[in-house]
């Protein structure tokens, strides 16, 4: 897949947003994961993106993607991201990803009732009746959120289908490390602690909870305005005082062909909200180095309207942190939930048209209850594995991933490399 950087997809200083980059990756992936299954798929999780490499309007963006592994119902899927001059047609890596995408079951048509036109009406021939059934916004809106039959099922035929993807077989040395990797990867992430995944999500929970009693109106509250550090005479800001939010209603063009939300299209969203609290904090020119993993714990729709929060947790010496979680409501029935959360890593850039980090200290981050305290100290090791997911990338890249001809190698890895060792 490739795309054309326009002035539509950047920031005022040219560079390609890294929001716009995640919904191109994602709608790449969802090719690559239907093209490889024979149901429809939705966006599942999205592990860690790390941006090694700046995107201009002087630049095209080749997007490769592929399955790596699948599995019963759900399947990895591996998104590379080059970039090519329009002049000198010189490429370099940006990024790679790696989504998680579920298949859906085809809807048990017995239980689905919707409004059918005179024409749609059932008629004596079950196999046409069941066809219309299945092309209805009905059973569009609902197929993805009703389970399969089991193996063997009574009902069986026409109403339900058990998922089995089809199996990936791996053939080239490099074909087989990626089917080797998806599953260590997919192993790590169900792995992962459960007392110390239960401890922050408790506390992300609480953050949440607080963050919707915030409004946008007292960011400029005479309370949050903060003298100077006496130390270094450093600005302070109240964390409070860094709170965005905005709202987006889900259209059509925001969705596939079921209603679901594109997970490419939240993260766009999420991305904006970040960018503003981030401004807030440091007034200079800032860009996305890297988005942790996040995983869409509810599906959203055409017609929701979803909700992004966003505040800066913590502040290092060029860079900063910041957390944005998702709301969606259900405008007819008014029920509201949560969707999925991130954290953005953000640098301040110097004012000159560069992606040099800004030379200037940052202000101060002052947090203002136990919560934001103990949010902002849990930054620390948050950057810690960040730092090492981008070291691990930029070792990765010469390894593992297929190389087009055309990419002189060892340019792409000292752009990378250069990129992690100045990281802050």
């Amino acid at each position: 897949m490739t795309e054309l950087v326009l002035p539509s997809h950047c920031d005022g200083r040219g560079f390609c947003l890294g929001g716009t980059v995640l919904s191109w990756i994602d709608i790449a992936a969802g090719i690559a994961a239907k093209k490889h299954g024979v149901y429809p798929a939705v966006t599942r999780s999205v592990d860690a993106v790390h941006f090694l490499g700046p995107i201009t309007t002087q630049n095209i963006v080749i997007i490769q993607a592929s399955v790596n592994r699948a599995w019963k119902t759900s399947m990895e899927v591996g998104v590379r991201v080059m970039t090519e001059d329009l002049l000198s047609a010189d490429q370099r890596y940006c990024c790679h990803a790696y989504l998680t995408f579920v298949a859906l079951p085809q809807p048990p048509l017995t239980t689905l009732k919707p409004d059918l036109p005179p024409s749609q009406v059932r008629t004596p021939d079950a196999a046409a009746s069941a066809a219309a059934l299945s092309n209805s916004l009905a059973a569009r809106r609902y197929s993805f959120s009703l389970p399969s039959a089991k193996s063997g099922s009574k009902s069986g035929g026409l109403n339900q289908r058990s998922i089995q993807l089809p199996a990936i077989e791996p053939i080239t040395p490099v074909e087989m490390e990626r089917y080797t990797m998806a599953q260590s990867r997919r192993e790590a992430r169900l792995q992962q602690s459960k007392e110390a995944k239960e401890e922050e999500d408790k506390l992300l929970s609480d953050v949440r909870d607080q963050m919707r009693r915030w409004n946008v109106s007292e960011v400029k509250n005479p309370k949050l305005k903060l003298s100077p550090s006496g130390e270094d005479g450093m600005p302070r800001i109240a964390m409070h005082a860094t709170f965005a939010e905005s709202a987006q209603l889900v259209l059509p063009q925001h969705a596939n062909s079921l209603s679901i939300t594109f997970g490419g299209q939240v993260m766009k969203w999420m991305e904006n909200v970040a960018a503003v609290s981030a401004s807030r904090f440091v007034r200079v020119p800032i860009v996305t180095a890297s988005i942790d993993s996040l995983q869409f714990h509810r599906k959203t729709m055409i017609g929701d309207c979803l909700t992004m929060r966003s505040v800066v947790t913590r502040v290092f010496k060029s860079s900063l942190e910041v957390y944005v979680f998702v709301d969606s409501e259900n405008l007819v029935t008014g029920k509201q939930t949560f969707t999925n959360e991130a954290f953005f890593s953000m640098v301040a850039l110097q004012p000159s048209p560069s992606l040099q980090p800004s030379r200037a200290r940052l202000p101060h981050l002052v947090p203002g209850s136990e919560l934001e305290v103990a949010l902002s100290e849990a930054g620390e090791k948050r950057r810690i594995k960040r730092l090492e997911q981008r070291r691990e990338l930029a070792e990765r890249e010469t390894l593992f991933l297929v190389q087009s001809p055309a990419v002189e190698m060892p340019n792409a890895m000292e752009h990378a490399i250069q990129h992690t060792n100045s990281s802050s």
